[in-house]
């Protein structure tokens, strides 16, 4: 079982690995930006939550797309990762992004009526 320590660098070095991977091989739609947000591998190291923040016109399209691919999104990781075994990963929305677009919309709307 990897050290708190260890599974931080890996979090950082997936996320950086991931992010290399879909901005090369993986084609995102038009008009639509994606963002990996956070890499959460689990305490034993089996599994890695990849959280991603969708921007766009079709945020929908666009997970559907990465997680048809993450087949091969996990191959390359496969190759380029310096660790066995590799954890295997699962794309999710960043719910925090939402909750932080409502916060700034209520926040403009206060700032237009005056009361802060």
């Amino acid at each position: 079982m990897p050290s708190p320590r260890r599974i931080e660098k890996l979090n950082m070095l997936f996320q950086e690995e991931i992010s290399k991977i879909l901005d090369r091989d993986i084609e995102i739609p038009e008009g639509n930006m994606l963002t990996i947000t956070r890499v959460s591998i689990s305490p034993d190291g089996h599994y890695a939550d990849v959280l991603v923040s969708l921007l766009g016109k079709n945020p929908k399209e666009t997970l559907e797309n990465i997680t048809k691919n993450v087949y091969a999104i996990q191959q390359i990781l496969n190759r380029k990762m310096p660790i066995r075994p590799v954890p295997k990963i699962r794309f999710m929305l960043d719910g925090g992004e939402f909750e932080r677009e409502k916060v700034e919309k209520s926040l403009v709307k206060l700032k237009q009526k005056g009361e802060i």
